[in-house]
């Protein structure tokens, strides 16, 4: 489950930013995203109901991330980390998911997809945005 957990968090992300660049957030351009990716069902399942619960969430997410990234604004920080950041501050409001296991991923995911300091930048806006929600870590 983690493995395809890990693949619907970068499907998530590589949309989101796919959706900004082409302004397309029609769930048929991601059924055909998902389609073009052949990725195994159940992350595209759980990439979906990400995406599906970032829109619904947007505002409270986005001011999230706003809040923890208290000198850069949302417009400066990169389309990729913005989106890893979306995605994963998005699974710490949820909180269906250890806050460990979501900062985790997303600073792997950061480092795989990002710059060279995405995983320290990532690290330390979950944490804040972690403790701003009250969100306990759970070792």
């Amino acid at each position: 489950m983690s493995t395809e957990r890990r693949q619907a968090r970068v499907l998530a992300m590589q949309l989101l930013c796919q959706w900004e660049v082409q302004g397309d957030e029609s769930a048929e351009r991601m059924r055909e995203y998902f389609a073009e990716h052949e990725s195994p069902a159940r992350a595209g399942d759980y990439a979906a109901r990400l995406l599906e619960s970032f829109w619904a969430r947007r505002q409270a997410v986005d001011a999230a991330i706003t809040g923890a990234a208290r000198n850069w604004s949302l417009e400066r920080i990169s389309t990729v980390e913005r989106n890893i950041l979306r995605v994963a501050a998005l699974e710490l409001i949820l909180a269906e998911v250890p806050p460990k296991v979501v900062i985790d991923e997303a600073i792997e995911i950061g480092g795989e997809f990002g710059g060279k300091d995405s995983g320290r930048f990532i690290n330390g806006l979950l944490d804040e945005i972690r403790k701003s929600q009250d969100v306990h870590v759970l070792d």
